[in-house]
């Protein structure tokens, strides 16, 4: 029987792109052109509600965040999302603090 030394690296290498398949109805990659895509579930900027509203994936190959049903970029997107959050987030907290200090 063959001795197994723990510390030495793998026999067979992991392709990113051989473990994620291709969602139907997704663009493919904007910069890579591969088709092994995954749903992204959290995003710096958007929580867990963002990527569920703008369909955001991420490439297998190349790692890129992009748009799933247009294939577009996020920039746009993240600054707009961005935008409403803190505009709703001061307009709540103003008219939350003009309540509680009137008292």
């Amino acid at each position: 029987m063959a001795e197994i030394n723990p510390y030495s690296s793998p026999a067979a290498t992991i392709n990113a792109s051989s473990t994620a398949a291709a969602l139907p109805g997704m663009a493919a990659c904007p910069k890579c052109q591969g088709p092994a895509v995954t749903k992204v579930k959290f995003t710096w900027w958007g929580g867990a509600l963002g990527p569920k509203l703008f369909n955001v994936v991420r490439c297998g190959g190349c790692n890129a965040q992009y748009n799933g049903k247009t294939g577009g970029s996020l920039t746009k997107t993240i600054i707009v999302y961005q935008a409403i959050a803190i505009a709703v987030f001061g307009s709540l907290t103003y008219l939350f603090l003009t309540q509680y200090l009137a008292n």
